[in-house]
């Protein structure tokens, strides 16, 4: 029997630099590839290249995350044309980097390397840069469960701080006091 995690993945661009060569930055964006396991990755793009943030989460299989290690995070930056985009650089960070870092959270400035055909190549005086933001929770689907339960009390719960076992409303009033207040609120 496989067992399952849930993985919750959030990856944001901060801003960019070294990026005036091109010629018009609002054709700029940013293209994620994350990888999901049998050679497939899931692409996501934003609208243009800085302050934009994506949020993943999912249920996987264990050894997905096992294989993730294994995996890069890529981060492609696009320039918009007429007909589609053109790849301009394009960067990444191996999954390893990101799961073993403290707290699985990671912030760097990511260099660029610029593809061959890029319209500024040959006028680039720096590399290209994203800073990106990358934050990951690994829990247990169990842990995933119980946090739930915490959080969407049963309705035999008073939900108050002190977490007692009584009934909804906490011993306040009696039923038929707060059927009372109810009516009289609606009949205004």
């Amino acid at each position: 029997m496989d067992t399952y995690a849930n993985f919750s993945c959030e990856l944001r661009i901060i801003q960019a630099r070294n990026i005036e060569f091109f010629k018009s930055t609002k054709n700029l964006f940013a293209r994620f590839y994350l990888p999901i396991g049998n050679n497939k990755r899931i692409q996501l793009n934003t609208k243009n290249v800085w302050d934009k943030s994506f949020n993943l989460d999912c249920s996987c299989p264990q050894e997905f995350l096992e294989n993730l290690n294994q995996q890069s995070l890529v981060l492609e930056l696009r320039q918009r044309k007429m007909w589609g985009s053109q790849l301009i650089g394009k960067g990444e960070i191996p999954w390893k980097v990101i799961l073993q870092s403290q707290n699985m959270e990671l912030k760097k400035w990511l260099k660029m390397d610029l593809m061959s055909g890029s319209d500024c190549k040959e006028v680039m005086l720096s590399t290209p840069e994203v800073e990106v933001e990358i934050k990951v929770k690994v829990s247990s689907v169990a842990e995933m469960e119980k946090q739930n339960t915490k959080r969407f009390n049963n309705w035999n719960e008073c939900g108050c701080k002190n977490g007692h076992d009584h009934n909804a409303w906490c011993n306040i009033a009696e039923d038929c006091d707060m059927f009372a207040l109810g009516a009289a609120l609606e009949a205004f």
